[in-house]
């Protein structure tokens, strides 16, 4: 498959790929670091050839822009980073989220999306699978229809990064310009690096599961976590009325606290290098050590009070099916600075019987 769709993604890094022993369900420092340090970096990025993949394959959407307003001035645009926590086969991505990074406004915004969401592969993915003979979903009468967790899955060796990405990307209408993978030996290394963090846990939360090896005590209140006890909290969703939903909503407020301590600790800023190279195996990424550690400094020009986190909108069940409208709307607001209109009050007329 060749065309032009193939070379946005000329920048893409061949990798290390590790053995992934369970889990990750949450951000990393590491991504942080890229996210906040690769402003003005894109272009350069590109650039070079050092670990370049000539053999990316043609599986991306045409992203669109969701507003059709024209720009009035180019404004700086905004470094959209993916996230994706893996499951204990290292098939399925447990947690899936964007982080968007102005440089212009230091604001750094998640939008989140469930892991069940109900998608549609691309024409180019199918594309793919069928020319290698691959395994497509077929659900509802619907080639290609499955849940965004087993994109990842369905994608095979070699092509499970770049479906993953090109899913979010026809999923919220945005180019993304970085991946980060992640999993639970890096969760550890980076909270237990950073001493831990300190918030509430607004529940008692208990879990047993010896299939999974998975246990989770933590007792409710304002508490220190260490790597072992942040992992118990983001991972926990049975005893939540809303699954998922709720687990996303504790996941996002430990990033919120995790984020605020980093970017506010001036020992942990001054060993950010060395933290970085402690964690840089347990992670996969498109960036490299060096581009990380070159403007690990924007971590400080980070604004915590501008930080935003967000779950796209829809309804829960077997499938989560988001709401396109809402999820447009909200895709605007976070990734192109867009507010939604007022709409003027319809004036009533009143008759005189």
């Amino acid at each position: 498959m060749n065309g032009p769709r193939m070379q946005k993604y000329h920048h893409k890094r061949k990798l290390k790929r590790k053995k992934r022993k369970k889990a990750f369900l949450m951000l990393t420092l590491l991504f942080m670091i890229i996210c906040a340090g690769i402003v003005g970096f894109r272009a350069s990025l590109g650039k070079e050839a050092v670990g370049k993949d000539a053999t990316m394959k043609a599986i991306d959407p045409q992203p669109k822009r969701v507003s059709e307003e024209p720009e009035e001035e180019a404004a700086p645009k905004p470094v959209n980073v993916a996230v994706f926590g893996v499951d204990n086969d290292g098939f399925r991505t447990d947690v899936n989220f964007v982080a968007s990074f102005r440089e212009d406004t230091k604001e750094l915004h998640f939008v989140s999306v469930p892991r069940d969401t109900r998608v549609v592969m691309t024409e180019q993915m199918l594309a793919s699978l069928r020319e290698r003979d691959a395994f497509i979903p077929y659900r509802n009468n619907v080639e290609g229809q499955c849940k965004l967790t087993e994109v990842h899955a369905y994608a095979g060796e070699g092509y499970r990064n770049e479906f993953s990405v090109a899913m979010l990307e026809d999923l919220l209408g945005i180019e993304i310009d970085y991946y980060v993978k992640v999993d639970l030996n890096a969760f550890h290394d980076i909270v237990d690096a950073i001493g831990g963090v300190d918030m509430e846990v607004a529940e008692r939360l208990y879990y047993n599961d010896p299939v999974q090896g998975l246990y989770i005590d933590l007792q409710p209140g304002y508490q220190h976590l260490d790597g072992d006890k942040a992992e118990q909290l983001v991972r926990f969703r049975e005893g939540y009325a809303q699954k998922d939903l709720k687990r996303i909503q504790v996941q996002q407020d430990f990033m919120k606290a995790l984020l605020e301590k980093v970017s506010s600790t001036s020992t942990i800023i001054s060993n950010l290098p060395s933290i970085v190279k402690v964690i840089w195996n347990d992670v996969e990424t498109d960036a490299t050590l060096r581009d990380v550690l070159k403007y690990a400094k924007y971590i400080t020009e980070i604004d915590t009070s501008k930080i935003t986190m967000q779950t796209i909108p829809g309804e829960g069940g077997a499938y989560f099916d988001h709401d396109e409208e809402g999820t447009k709307q909200l895709v605007d607001q976070v990734f192109y600075g867009i507010l939604p209109q007022e709409q003027p009050a319809e004036e009533t007329e009143q008759t005189v019987m």
